[in-house]
């Protein structure tokens, strides 16, 4: 897994490239999305673009980070998901609990 992190405008952005599953890279995600809670105030997008394959170990890790950064008032926002990620947030019903849109550009007008 891979995950690269900018800044754009009020927000840290995380583009994830692989496969987040059971194991070490669920592990890496959780350390990456740790980080940048614990580093300030900003609000997180999270592109999802290149994400091949997400198990219910990581969509159990971004169910809890949710909550955390709720917990400190800041937003976790998902970008660019696939059709099958929305559909296993649909099915798993956590569809309405992330704020989710298609492209950045769109995150970016509604959030900010």
């Amino acid at each position: 897994m891979i995950v690269e992190k900018r800044r754009v405008g009020e927000f840290v952005l995380l583009s994830v490239e692989g496969v987040i599953k059971l194991g070490e890279s669920a592990q890496f995600f959780s350390q990456t999305l740790e980080r940048v809670l614990t580093e300030g105030g900003d609000h997180v997008l999270v592109d999802l673009s290149r994400i091949n394959y997400i198990d219910s170990t990581g969509i159990g890790e971004l169910v809890g980070y949710l909550g955390r950064f709720r917990d400190l008032d800041r937003k976790l926002i998902l970008v660019n998901p696939s059709e099958r990620i929305r559909r296993l947030l649909h099915v798993a019903q956590l569809d309405t609990l992330f704020p989710t849109y298609d492209n950045l550009e769109a995150a970016l007008a509604a959030e900010s």
